[in-house]
């Protein structure tokens, strides 16, 4: 069962994920559905997913919450503070976004809202002043779903990605917290 709220979107509570959801995590990931788009080309056994739920989910450094509907999870969405390390970070007051849902769940708006309550947390709680996404190319959900929330795409990764046999552009999509209020 997920943990206790954390955040409330308009579909979706965003809640911290606790050992009990590492079986959703592991099956979700198994699946080609979230697996190839996120270019996470690897099986992941049990062991894996409760490794990478302690190490990553549960680690320092970035914000991963499970998205729910009601007591139902349906994916995960995450802040991951810059690159630049801890000091800089006061500077630079940057993260990236990143997200998946488990394949029964897309295309009902959750992944929308979901994104849209972890920026409004990232930019109203937490202080910071730009969001950054990397996307593949072919991923058109994704680049939707940040264009609906007022990203910019800022620059292109030539052929950086390989999915399903074909090397493909990934595309970097920033939004200043400016740009978010005045959308808002």
């Amino acid at each position: 069962m997920p943990g206790p709220v954390f955040l409330e979107g308009e579909k979706v509570t965003l809640r911290p994920a606790e050992t009990s959801d590492i079986e959703f995590i592991q099956r979700s990931m198994n699946d080609p559905r979230v697996w190839r788009p996120a270019l996470d080309v690897n099986p992941t056994n049990y062991d894996q997913c409760e490794e990478f739920f302690e190490n990553v989910v549960s680690g320092e450094g970035s914000v991963h919450c499970l998205a729910c509907d009601g007591d139902e999870p349906l994916g995960i969405v995450t802040l991951t503070e810059s690159q630049y390390g801890p000091s800089e970070t006061a500077r630079s007051r940057d993260a990236e976004l990143a997200y998946w849902f488990a394949p029964e769940h897309h295309g009902q708006g959750y992944g929308s809202d979901a994104a849209e309550t972890m920026i409004a947390y990232a930019f109203e709680d937490r202080n910071l002043r730009r969001m950054n996404a990397q996307v593949g190319s072919f991923n058109d959900a994704s680049i939707g779903l940040l264009e609906s929330l007022g990203f910019e795409r800022e620059g292109t990764l030539r052929e950086a990605a390989w999915f399903r046999g074909e090397y493909h552009d990934m595309f970097c999509y920033g939004l200043l917290r400016d740009e978010w209020r005045a959308e808002r």
